[in-house]
């Protein structure tokens, strides 16, 4: 059994925070960049131009939960927990694993897209170039090594190079007025290049080597035993905050798809926070799961109210200032984005609540209730869009995201008896936010 002292568990606690500084130093300089990139493309680009190439991402958004095979956090418990498989097995058995499902995933988007749009080979191409990340994403599982590590500093590391090069050739691009297939292939450059600094990093820094890794059949079998209701959770969770635009493109306009595109570019930005601080505590949360049930709910109790307390400020910050920053940003050629902007926020609230909690799932063994949930989330997502879009377009979508956010990530885990403690400790950290507990709480340390 794991021991954790007080002394220890707030060191612990500490290198968790400085974990995450560096997942939130890598995000802000990518909200930063992209801020002014992604502003300097749209307005290039108009919003039609704009709106197709946030499409040609929507295929390998949708599949790149397959191709991951819902693994991430089964890795990282299984390595934090060192059980009876080595973790160069580990490693390598996860690595092919989600090599083999990137390129199945790349094969049937190929096929999907030729059949769909035999006329349009511009946005063929455009759609391949973005959906070599489900083949790049393999190496991925070192950075979830350095995450079960807690240290997040060295995949930050190499996926910011990674990315301020293909961020310098974006502007390359803009400032030489290239087309719409040259940007698409950006994605494709930044993949590759995440891909080699990961691995060079990993060779020099942990003294290992990929090529040390090995496969193991049992071992693979067992995985995806654990995986897959987890894999399917999320290609649902892709397919009702990815299936927007896709059906705003059917059903709606290539104008309003911009503008609603335009709105996620302000929204879906904050969702970092959540998965940083979440998933940088994940491996203290499973020690004090090991060592004691009742500092563990505890400890899930605070994180949510954390996590509700910071959803909730983003969310009234961008309320009041939608507008302002909208009109600074995109201009008057993008009026109308701050409405979708202001109904859209506020399903960040729910976002965050549901990953705080998806790692309770985890821990005991239920993960086959977020799959349920996730279904319940698409089916109300996509029903609602058939229904509100074709009337109100664009904000029609963002008041069905938000409502089925609030099903699946909230009112579903009261609905499904195992789960019900999950809706309380979420009612509660929101009950939190109300009588301002974690402000209290941090005034209190200060002192």
């Amino acid at each position: 059994m794991i021991e954790l002292s007080p002394q220890k568990l707030s060191a612990t606690a500490r290198k968790a925070f400085a974990n995450a500084g560096w997942v939130f130093f890598d995000r802000i300089f990518r909200m930063a960049t992209a801020l002014l990139v992604g502003v300097w493309s749209a307005r290039y680009l108009g919003p039609s131009q704009f709106g197709l190439l946030n499409f040609a991402n929507v295929f390998p958004t949708v599949l790149m939960s397959l191709a991951g095979l819902g693994l991430a956090n089964i890795l990282i418990t299984e390595i934090v927990r060192k059980g009876e498989y080595a973790e160069n097995q580990l490693l390598g058995t996860a690595f092919i694993l989600r090599l083999i499902a990137g390129a199945v995933s790349l094969f049937v988007i190929a096929v999907t897209i030729r059949l769909l749009y035999s006329d349009q080979p511009v946005l063929q191409a455009m759609v391949l170039f973005t959906s070599s990340v489900l083949v790049c994403q393999s190496v991925d599982v070192i950075d979830l090594h350095f995450q079960s590590r807690v240290k997040s500093r060295l995949s930050v590391v190499a996926k910011s190079v990674a990315f301020a090069l293909s961020t310098l050739l974006r502007v390359y691009f803009l400032a030489n007025h290239f087309s719409l297939l040259a940007f698409s292939s950006v994605v494709f450059v930044e993949a590759t290049l995440s891909a080699l600094i990961l691995i060079f990093i990993y060779n020099r820094e942990e003294g290992q080597h990929i090529l040390h890794w090995r496969f193991n059949r049992a071992l693979a079998i067992r995985l995806l035993r654990l995986s897959w209701p987890l894999m399917i959770s999320e290609f649902f969770i892709f397919i009702y905050m990815r299936s927007d635009q896709f059906m705003l493109k059917e059903l709606a306009t290539d104008l309003e798809l911009g503008k609603f595109s335009a709105a996620l570019r302000l929204s879906e930005v904050w969702y970092f926070i959540a998965t940083a601080i979440t998933s940088s505590f994940y491996p203290t949360i499973v020690a004090l799961k090991t060592q004691n049930e009742e500092a563990f709910q505890r400890a899930f109790r605070k994180l949510l109210s954390l996590l509700a307390s910071i959803s909730i400020l983003i969310a009234v910050f961008i309320t009041f200032s939608s507008s302002f920053l909208v009109n600074l940003l995109y201009g008057q050629q993008y009026t109308g984005v701050d409405n979708i902007l202001v109904i859209h926020i506020w399903s960040a609230v729910f976002v965050f609540i549901g990953v705080g909690s998806s790692y309770w799932f985890i821990l005991h063994d239920r993960q086959r209730l977020l799959l349920l949930k996730t279904i319940a989330g698409a089916t109300v997502n996509i029903l609602l869009n058939l229904i509100l879009i074709p009337r109100y377009g664009a904000i029609g979508t963002s008041i069905a995201t938000l409502l089925a956010q609030m099903m699946s990530a909230y009112f579903m885990n009261y609905f499904i008896k195992e789960a019900r403690p999950v809706f309380f400790a979420q009612s509660a950290a929101l009950v939190d936010v109300v009588k301002l507990t974690f402000l209290k709480d941090l005034l209190q340390r200060s002192r």
